[in-house]
């Protein structure tokens, strides 16, 4: 079976599914199989990840079929461009982000959650989509977009519906495109507006220097404003892992409620990143030939980052399949061993929203470490991508629990 359906059937155990089938010893670091009809090689091993992260061995561009780079990324966006390109561009979204700092919007994510977490005594709550309103709220903000709450819910539900729907199941896939083809239109007018100064807001807002530092048209513009934006929202998915694992985990609750304890949260963010990535796998395509573990990679060979299979290999992690905060206390993790978010250097193919997502969920814990709710149903389907424990995580929160504030500490400042 082609890994592809492999994907589709079996979701986030793909790749060890696709292992066993081929005959390959659980602890290989490198196979060949087929992907989408191709011939493909799947890495783990570190001498792979860095195979697959080398700008001189692997390019991007055109590797994702359409269906979905076009649903998650949009069409022309940075995640299909190689070398000098992908660096130029990839270098103004940066710093947009550093010049906006990231402070100011891992406080308003503080913010919103605190409000939204003030009304749940008494109530069953759905972590998922009530992260996706925070979240939303922040970042739409934060990049100097004036919108009414209403507003800004309907943009942030557009955007993870993208999210969403990128993993192909059914009806989140038609909804993924709907709402693709709805922000290109609005995001559209709204980069013009932007660079012609009507969208009311300043010029040194993070969203309007983005506009003006994408050396295209509009339309382009306005995806990777998208860009910019949907990734702060999807670590949704990620914020509710948190919260299953902090209902799972009391005594690391009742720590992680400390002001005091930054790094502990930061810890604990890792581990979730690590146990329950977004996606199983990423995907490039070989431009030079090499042996990668004595299995031959030829120049055209798709390249298949497997990222379950490394943020759970066992030379790389004691006890991979438990859920050890501890274990980030005291150790920095490298480029090439926790690659939930990609690996290798933040100016090539890494993700350089990683910090970001670190400091959104440490605000996310410190809130609700506070909150004493009981999660109503903690099942989780991991054939589905990408995946949240069922009905977006239904929490019970008793009438008249204390809590401790989120806003009992500051998360600094970038």
């Amino acid at each position: 079976m082609d890994l592809s359906l492999r994907l589709l059937r079996h979701g986030y155990d793909a790749v060890a599914a696709d292992r066993a089938a081929h005959g390959v010893p659980p602890d290989a670091g490198t196979h060949a199989t087929r992907l989408v009809g191709r011939r493909a090689v799947v890495v783990r091993s570190e001498p792979g990840v860095r195979f697959f992260y080398d700008e001189s061995a692997a390019e991007r561009k055109g590797v994702v079929p359409p269906p979905l780079a076009w649903l998650l990324f949009g069409r022309g966006a940075l995640h299909g461009m190689d070398g000098d390109p992908h660096r130029d561009r990839k270098r103004a979204m940066v710093d947009v982000l550093s010049a906006g700092g990231l402070g100011p919007l891992v406080a308003r994510v503080a913010e919103e959650l605190d409000g939204a977490a003030a009304t749940w005594p008494g109530r069953e709550v759905s972590v998922h989509p009530t992260l996706v309103s925070a979240y939303g709220r922040a970042v739409l903000a934060w990049a100097g977009l004036d919108l009414d709450d209403d507003r800004a819910d309907t943009v942030a539900r557009r955007l993870s519906q993208q999210v969403d729907g990128f993993g192909f199941a059914g009806p989140a896939y038609v909804r993924g495109w709907a709402s693709r083809l709805w922000w290109d239109r609005y995001a559209t007018g709204l980069a013009a507006d932007l660079r012609a100064g009507r969208a009311g807001t300043g010029a040194d807002a993070p969203a309007a220097r983005l506009v003006r530092s994408i050396d295209a048209d509009d339309r382009t513009a306005g995806v990777e404003l998208g860009n910019i934006l949907r990734p702060t929202i999807a670590v949704s998915w990620l914020g509710t892992f948190a919260a299953l694992r902090l209902a799972d985990l009391p005594v690391w609750r009742e720590r992680l409620a400390d002001p005091g304890e930054e790094l502990a949260r930061m810890a604990f963010a890792q581990e979730v990143r690590r146990t329950t990535p977004f996606a199983p796998v990423l995907a490039a395509r070989a431009t030079r030939p090499a042996t990668i573990d004595g299995v031959r990679v030829r120049r055209g060979d798709r390249l298949v980052l497997d990222i379950m299979g490394i943020d759970h290999d066992p030379a790389r992690w004691e006890a991979p399949h438990e859920f050890r905060p501890e274990r980030f206390l005291d150790h920095a993790p490298g480029a090439f061993d926790l690659v939930p978010q990609g690996g290798g250097h933040p100016a090539g193919h890494r993700c350089p929203g990683e910090s970001l997502t670190l400091r959104v969920l440490e605000a996310t814990l410190r809130v609700l470490a506070g909150v004493p709710y009981e999660v109503a149903d903690p099942a989780v389907d991991l054939t589905r991508m990408p995946t949240t424990p069922r009905d977006g995580l239904v929490v019970r929160v008793p009438a008249g629990a204390p809590r401790r504030s989120g806003r009992a500490s500051s998360p600094g400042s970038a």
